[in-house]
């Protein structure tokens, strides 16, 4: 791929990416463990938690995090795809943390009237504890 053209884009290397936020009820965590078939207590019940020493509030799904990421990148990218998705789960989202999702692009590659741009992403639950670090690639075209 070309990436030496020299064009006027929204988008370009280091730009920090506009983050996405959610706070994270039990009720979402309820309906997780339907859709992915997860009835797992520490998804359901803070008692169960507990029980295994895990802490005193219910975790978060794990592709619920992913898809709070998703989220962001469609935010930032629209009716863009993703073409590699790489993520590192690093600690726990718990029920009633509010998820920030962040991030920058770190290369910006050029294809005809496409573009591939490489972020790398993070997912911050409450001030500063990072639950989840992502590369992903997303092909864009120039339009947007």
């Amino acid at each position: 791929m070309d990436t030496s053209g020299e064009r006027d884009l929204m988008y370009s290397e280091g730009l920090n990416l506009k983050d996405w936020e959610f706070l994270v009820p039990q009720e979402s965590m309820d309906i997780w463990a339907v859709i992915l078939d997860d009835p797992n207590p520490i998804h359901l019940d803070a008692n169960a938690v507990k029980q295994v020493g895990l802490g005193n509030k219910t975790i978060n799904q794990g592709p619920a995090n992913i898809a709070y990421i998703l989220n962001m990148i469609e935010e930032n990218f629209p009716n863009s795809q993703i073409l590699k998705m790489n993520n590192k789960m690093t600690d726990s989202v718990l029920e009633g943390d509010l998820v920030t999702v962040s991030g920058h692009i770190t290369e910006i590659k050029v294809a005809g009237d496409q573009f591939i741009a490489s972020c790398s992403i993070q997912l911050t639950a409450g001030e500063d504890k990072i639950a989840v670090l992502s590369e992903i690639d997303v092909l864009f075209k120039e339009s947007q």
